[in-house]
């Protein structure tokens, strides 16, 4: 009987060392699941604060540009604005010196294309050029010897660009 009781009590140990054994695989699963819980809600406030601060950045550029737009009209207008004092003063001139008036004409013209050229808008199509459809806007053909194939025979309006973007195109006749 002592065998069995002895059987009974290692049966009764191996048991509790299984119990023991199943506690602890329990508690390093909790533990590794509390672990990986922390991560993760580690990982989303940091998607947060990624996201939040992503919003903020582009709620600042969108001010940031709103404001550098009204500078650029604001810094134009504001070299514009001699013209415009010039123009006027021409308009409120009340002589019929037609030559006087004719030379006026020509100053402010002078004065804008200054500011032009400090803005860096330069002007292009003069008569003669080679006929390119990305800078020029054809409105008339012509059949002339006096030009080659895809030229430019005269010139209605002028291009302008800023840089390499072109800011209107030449309005021009080609000659075929």
């Amino acid at each position: 009987m002592d065998e069995n009781i002895k059987e009974n009590e290692i049966i009764e140990e191996e048991g509790k060392a299984e119990k023991e054994e199943k506690k602890e695989k329990k508690a390093k699963k909790k533990d590794k699941v509390a672990e990986l819980q922390a991560q993760l809600e580690a990982m989303q406030d940091q998607n947060l604060r990624l996201a939040a601060e992503y919003d903020n950045f582009r709620k600042r550029t969108q001010r940031e540009k709103k404001a550098l737009n009204g500078d650029i009209k604001a810094y134009i207008l504001g070299e514009l604005l001699p013209v415009f004092d010039n123009f006027e003063r021409a308009l409120a001139n009340n002589t019929t010196d037609i030559e006087a008036y004719s030379k006026g004409v020509e100053m402010i013209f002078t004065q804008l294309g200054d500011i032009f050229k400090k803005l860096g808008v330069e002007p292009f199509g003069e008569a003669g050029d080679a006929f390119d459809p990305q800078k020029h806007n054809a409105v008339m053909h012509i059949e002339s010897e006096d030009f080659g194939e895809s030229v430019v025979a005269q010139v209605f309006a002028k291009g302008y660009k800023l840089g390499d973007k072109i800011i209107r195109c030449a309005t021009v006749q080609v000659a075929n």
